[in-house]
């Protein structure tokens, strides 16, 4: 073989098992990131790249990246960066609270608080999300729920139990009882009760005065009817020839109506 054959063939061999430099910057991932700017390939085999974490985790191990034959390796592949821990969000008195995003309590976490029953968030945002510089946000609040006052209905009044105020809000569970003044009936819910949602759980109900109407008698009729009658007052009957009066002659305007009723048999 002629030297100028050797030397080709010398130098095909060093080109062929020479070992690659890296045509591209060292890479970018998600939870780490260099430490120094590398943007100007290419890099010769060899060069070592340190990786600092992003914001939001910390580093378990010295991160490495190293240009071998061309292409990047990590040098050491149990280092990290993991999610920066933010310890417990808080517990909220009157309510709890469940991970909505995440399993652990950690950067990317994010929990959502709710109120017990018969309470209500009286904070902004019901959430806390784990940031980089922790918990962000403070603990939502959670109060019993309240109702607007109440008034009492026009000829009528309010009974309570208990030392309640007029005039102020009501907690929830608080009941209300109405009562009318004499010759008014009640029409509508005797008691109201403060829900859970803030709500009555029924309207005021009314005091209507007690009126009975001129009642319609078969075999019968009345003496001296006027339009209506208020409550106590009575009204006299007379039943027609062969019949009698079912109980009585006068009956009397009652809250139920009359009584007796007024019949002949």
């Amino acid at each position: 073989m002629s030297f100028l054959s050797y030397a080709a063939l010398l130098l095909c061999w060093m080109y062929c098992t020479a070992e690659r430099a890296c045509e591209e910057p060292p890479p970018r991932r998600v939870k780490e990131v260099p430490t120094e700017i590398w943007d100007k390939p290419p890099y010769p085999h060899g060069t070592q790249v340190t990786y600092s974490c992003r914001p939001g985790y910390i580093k378990l191990g010295r991160i490495v990246f190293e240009c071998a034959d061309g292409s990047w390796k990590q040098r050491l592949p149990l280092a990290e960066c993991r999610n920066k821990p933010c310890g417990h969000p808080g517990d909220t008195e009157f309510g709890s609270f469940h991970l909505t995003s995440g399993s652990e309590f950690v950067f990317g976490a994010r929990v959502e608080y709710r109120c017990n029953d018969g309470y209500q968030m009286l904070s902004q945002r019901n959430y806390r999300e784990c940031q980089a510089n922790g918990w962000s946000n403070d603990i939502p609040h959670c109060e019993v729920a309240k109702c607007l006052p109440v008034q009492a209905p026009e000829n009528g009044r309010i009974i309570m139990t208990g030392a309640f105020e007029l005039g102020r809000e009501y907690s929830f569970g608080q009941v209300v009882n109405f009562e009318c003044n004499a010759k008014y009936k009640l029409v509508g819910s005797k008691e109201i009760i403060c829900s859970s949602n803030g709500k009555w759980n029924s309207d005021v109900p009314q005091c209507q005065e007690i009126i009975c109407d001129v009642p319609e008698i078969l075999h019968g009729s009345v003496r001296s009817p006027k339009g209506s009658y208020k409550e106590s007052e009575q009204l006299r009957f007379v039943c027609d020839e062969g019949y009698r009066y079912g109980e009585r002659a006068d009956v009397q305007c009652t809250e139920s109506g009359w009584n007796p009723a007024p019949y002949c048999t």
